[in-house]
């Protein structure tokens, strides 16, 4: 049975993110994400840490490269992609288990962040745009044509 994906859920970085490539040449980018549950207290009125998740978010491709470029430890995010349960062997001979995401999007939070907003320039290992001529949308509609 697969586990939930998440949509949209607030996360805060509790460490730098770690770009680094595959022998492929793929870029991948560990994101280490806490999630943080938060109360308000009946009695008091207060707000109350209600407990803390720690998953290991990996982002992929030009996105991997951007939140390397973009993101540092305590920066506020809003996630979305697929969790999944990995299996791995401690120092010791024990078996362990670790909460993984694969994050399809991220995007800071507004709230206690200003951004602006600079498009990433694409790299020669990116695809190429189309010449000219074969662009659909290198032109303007024609009067009677839809421009879709």
């Amino acid at each position: 049975m697969g586990l939930p994906r998440i949509n949209g859920e607030i996360a805060k970085l509790w460490k730098d993110p770690e770009i680094r490539w595959t022998p492929q040449g793929k870029a991948v980018c560990e994101l280490p994400l806490v999630f943080n549950k938060r109360v308000k207290n009946r009695d008091t009125g207060e707000w109350e840490d209600a407990g803390s998740m720690f998953v290991r978010g990996a982002v992929w491709d030009q996105a991997a490269e951007n939140c390397a470029n973009s993101l540092a430890k305590g920066d506020q995010v809003m996630v979305s992609g697929e969790l999944s349960v990995r299996e791995f062997e401690r120092k010791d001979g024990s078996k362990g288990q670790s909460i993984e995401l694969r994050v399809y999007e991220v995007g800071v939070s507004l709230r206690w962040n200003e951004v602006r907003v600079q498009r990433a320039e694409r790299g020669a290992s990116q695809r190429r745009a189309p010449a000219a001529a074969d662009d659909p949308w290198g032109s303007a509609p024609q009067p009677d044509e839809a421009p879709f």
